[in-house]
């Protein structure tokens, strides 16, 4: 029983057919149906129902699929291990953060990491859309900052710690409001306002279904601050971390909106966030322990 037969097995549970795993991994349908035929003959008993039209496991199968997942992983962390131990403090450290997160939460970590590891390079990405989540979950990303809601667990095999809140406000512009013939107060007179919507998540979350407000007119954005600049200008209501508009709040060129059972505003966890399959390095460890 090997490595890459495993990697086999899991590349066709995922793709759910001999030809997808195939594709995904560059070798013929032939290669991958022996490898599979040896892993079952060193494991003692059929990993997948070939009755069916597509490949289905076997109860065994299904079980074997947990334990074949761990040692994959295991394997991962300790091929992590062996490249850190060889080579010491990372080259790079790659930090992402979601623009709906205050920047602030990471400065006075990244003063002391240049501090204790200057020969590190430090590269650090902001994203919108949860694309900092993704970005973790493909490996393109070392540590990350991001709303955290424990759904996102059915999406990614991800270590998670919580480091901040963020207060997501509802608010819209004076001029707005006022052209609207002031503050609605129900759930018809709110439906009545634009609504300015971001785009779905990168990791598949539908701001629609958690809403639930048929606005006829809305605009969708990919970028909170593009958000903003459209909130500012009266083109609609919307949902925006609130130190993003502390000062026009605090002006009144916004004004927060609140309807009982509707809208209000909602605190929501920050969560810092590393592969759970990925060793970290010693700047990146580091990094994490700042927190703890």
């Amino acid at each position: 029983m090997t490595i890459q037969q495993l990697e086999i097995f899991l590349a066709i549970v995922e793709s759910g057919s001999l030809h997808g795993a195939a594709r995904r991994l560059h070798r013929t349908q032939s290669a991958l149906s022996m490898a599979i035929k040896k892993l079952e003959q060193h494991a003692g008993f059929a990993l997948f129902d070939r009755h069916q039209y597509r490949l289905r496991l076997t109860p065994k199968g299904q079980s074997f699929l947990r334990q074949a997942e761990e040692v994959l992983r295991q394997q991962q962390r300790l091929l992590s291990l062996s490249e850190r131990l060889q080579h010491g403090a990372e080259v790079t450290l790659r930090i992402d953060y979601d623009r709906t997160c205050n920047f602030n939460v990471l400065v006075p970590v990244l003063r002391r990491l240049q501090q204790q590891f200057p020969a590190t390079e430090l590269v650090v990405g902001s994203n919108s859309q949860l694309r900092t989540l993704r970005r973790i979950i493909d490996g393109d990303s070392d540590v990350g900052l991001c709303p955290w809601l424990p759904t996102f667990h059915q999406h990614a095999d991800v270590e998670t710690l919580p480091v901040a809140e963020l207060t997501l406000a509802i608010v819209a512009s004076r001029d707005l409001l006022n052209e609207y013939g002031g503050m609605p107060r129900n759930r018809t007179e709110l439906l009545n306002l634009p609504l300015l919507l971001p785009q779905d998540m990168d990791i598949g979350i539908n701001f629609d279904s958690i809403l639930r407000l048929p606005s006829s007119r809305r605009i969708r954005m990919d970028d909170i601050a593009a958000q903003r600049d459209m909130l500012v200008a009266g083109l609609g209501w919307g949902i925006i971390p609130e130190h993003l508009v502390a000062a026009e709040l605090a002006s009144g060129v916004l004004q927060n909106l609140s309807i009982a059972g509707v809208v209000h505003a909602e605190r929501i966890p920050i969560h810092l966030v590393r592969a759970s399959q990925r060793m970290p390095g010693v700047a990146a460890a580091a990094l994490w322990q700042s927190f703890l």
